[in-house]
C-alpha cells in the first residue's frame, strides 16, 4: 500500500470534517437522548436522535473552519500527521460531482 503526503484545501478538510461530525454525533446521539429523556422525557429524546446527523454536520462546518488554519501549519511542518496511506484513485475533473465504482 503507498503512503502520500496530503494537504486538504479548505472545502476538502470541510467536508472531511463534517462527515466524521455526522457519523461521531450519530453514533453518540442515543446516549445524548438517553440523558435527554431523563431531564425532558421522550419527545426531546426523539428530536434529539432524529437531529444527531444534521447537528453533526454543522458542527463540522463549524468546528472545521476554525481548525483549519492548524490544520494548515501542522500538517505543513509533521510529515507523521500528513502522511495518509490507502487506495486511491485519480479521477478526471469532469467526473467530480459522478459517484464513484468499483470497477
Amino acid at each position: 500500500m503507498s503512503k502520500y503526503l496530503v494537504q486538504l484545501d479548505f472545502i476538502s478538510f470541510i467536508k472531511f470534517n463534517s462527515l466524521a461530525f455526522c457519523c461521531a454525533n450519530t453514533l453518540f446521539s442515543p446516549f445524548n437522548a438517553f440523558y435527554t429523556f431523563q431531564s425532558s422525557g421522550i419527545g426531546k429524546a426523539v428530536l434529539v436522535i432524529l437531529l444527531a446527523p444534521f447537528a453533526g454536520l454543522l458542527l463540522g462546518l463549524f468546528f472545521g473552519t476554525l481548525a483549519f488554519p492548524l490544520y494548515k501549519f501542522l500538517t505543513a511542518r509533521s510529515q507523521f500527521l500528513a502522511a495518509l496511506s490507502g487506495s486511491f484513485q485519480k479521477l478526471p475533473d469532469s467526473s467530480v460531482n459522478e459517484p464513484v465504482t468499483d470497477d
